[in-house]
């Protein structure tokens, strides 16, 4: 390697948490003008090193070069003062202001006078935003937005910063296959003007697309640095999982027209977000629900769950209507779901994976006095975890602290142990690993065969093809359309959603 035209070495880096090695002997180097993406599953270390680079973590063993130099990286200042900008996969956003003050927080416009210029700053956001095509007003309240419109706030927050290097953590987890499209293109620009961007991602495609360099981690050390064009998707898998993901594909008998109508909705509407949503889900069946940002997929799932209210339409389950749709009441009716924000809807944070894993079941665990089995729930959850893959040092270890696919696991995990009859999943695998991804298609097929109807709202359309009956089209809020998965492939289903 040519460390000559290196502008970052991260070299032999060692992180510890306790007595848990995170970062084993880690080294990591970054050419200028280059996109080398960083790649490992959930927990591999990825998201430690960047924030090492970051100076959030302090490296117990190893060193940090900038252009061929020592360089003292101990907080976030520093990392700025060397032009290193990031994004986050966790959101760093304040809610009650506007995306125009979010996009330039700490570096808003001022006027001749140095009095913050609100128009001026208005103006040079709504020009990012519509460089990036994105149907989003810079005067919106961050509060009201979507996670997916927040993700790209974070993004434009980036592109504000005179940086030469920019460290982007699963920039595209919430964006669709359009979004994605023009991100890709925002990327290759900087990445003419020469701006170094470090790559971090679980979408493989992504990875093979944008790259020149992939360093895989595997259990916190290296497993390889690869050229993108001498690569293929399975091998990467290989390096990342030491396995193959296994591909499994949803079973292509029909249901029986006579199967029975779990969940009905009757023209659902709500002003603004969507209108005269009707649909019919079958016991046993597996829907997919598919738009563009905006097309009003969240708002549909976080109605049918009473989360958000709707203004007309009513909600059946078994042919009876729910005359009240709360939160509470579709518990009860054996209702689970997965909601898009993990963060701050899916779990609590300084409560362990065993708390965590059986909020919605704890009665299962406590006897006649309502005193808690505390080994019956342990071994529950040790069960849940090891079938859902999570990376962790036990059970009681705080959900918090674990890397966000880790999280999505676990959330997943308890709603599947609640049992449900119908299963709502909002963006389920954002933030997951390939393999992970597979057992949870794997854990969705299982719940459909023993009768469970499973409505998966999403913008990964492979995710889609790969496990649904039906998918669902969404244009501004209305149905434009349901279609057999076995008469699609991802571009056609793309061309039928813009």
């Amino acid at each position: 390697m040519d460390n000559q035209n290196n502008i970052i070495e991260m070299n032999h880096i060692v992180k510890k948490f306790s007595d848990n090695v995170v970062l084993n002997n880690v080294s990591f180097h970054l050419r200028k003008g280059e996109v080398h993406s960083l790649m490992g599953a959930n927990g591999a270390g990825k998201s430690t090193l960047i924030k090492i680079l970051n100076g959030l973590y302090n490296y117990d063993e190893g060193e940090i070069l900038y252009n061929g130099k020592q360089a003292e990286i101990n907080k976030v200042e520093d990392a700025e003062k060397l032009g290193i900008a990031f994004v986050h996969q966790e959101l760093n956003i304040c809610p009650d202001l506007s995306v125009a003050e979010n996009i330039f927080v700490g570096n808003l416009r001022k006027n001749k006078w140095g009095v913050f210029d609100k128009a001026q700053t208005i103006k040079e956001a709504q020009d990012l935003i519509d460089m990036v095509q994105v149907d989003m007003k810079a005067t919106d309240i961050v509060r009201n937005l979507r996670a997916a419109e927040k993700q790209i706030i974070e993004i434009l927050k980036a592109l504000t910063m005179d940086a030469g290097i920019l460290v982007l953590d699963e920039p595209t987890s919430s964006l669709n296959e359009k979004e994605k499209e023009i991100f890709i293109g925002i990327v290759n620009r900087l990445k003419a003007q020469g701006v170094s961007i470090i790559f971090i991602s679980h979408f493989i495609e992504d990875v093979l697309l944008l790259s020149d360099r992939i360093t895989v981690l595997k259990d916190g050390v290296n497993n390889g640095v690869f050229e993108a064009g001498q690569i293929t998707k399975d091998e990467l898998i290989t390096a990342m999982m030491g396995k193959k993901a296994e591909v499994r594909k949803r079973n292509s008998e029909k249901l029986a027209k006579d199967t029975p109508v779990v969940m009905e909705l009757k023209n659902l509407s709500s002003e603004y977000k969507f209108e005269n949503i009707d649909l019919k889900i079958q016991k046993g069946s597996i829907i997919g629900v598919c738009g563009l940002l905006g097309a009003g997929k969240t708002e549909i799932a976080r109605a049918i769950m009473g989360i958000d209210k709707f203004d007309s339409g009513e909600i059946l389950l078994d042919g009876e209507k729910i005359h009240k749709v709360t939160p509470e009441i579709m518990m009860k009716k054996q209702v689970a779901i997965v909601t898009e924000d993990r963060k701050t809807e899916g779990f609590v944070p300084m409560m362990s994976i065993r708390e965590n894993s059986s909020l919605s079941i704890m009665k299962n665990f406590a006897n006649k006095l309502g005193i808690l089995d505390f080994d019956k729930q342990k071994n529950y959850a040790d069960e849940l975890s090891r079938k859902m893959t999570v990376k962790m040092s036990s059970v009681e270890q705080e959900v918090g602290s674990l890397s966000g696919g880790n999280q999505q696991k676990v959330i997943i995990g308890r709603c599947v142990a609640s049992n449900p009859k119908v299963f709502l999943l909002d963006e389920p695998t954002r933030g997951v690993d390939v393999l992970a991804k597979s057992e949870i298609y794997k854990i969705l097929l299982e719940m459909a065969a023993k009768g469970v109807a499973v409505l998966i709202f999403s913008s990964e359309l492979e995710e889609l093809l790969e496990v649904c009956d039906e998918i669902v089209i969404l244009k501004k809020g209305k149905i434009v359309g349901r279609v057999s998965t076995e008469e699609l492939d991802k571009n056609t289903l793309m061309a039928k959603i813009s």
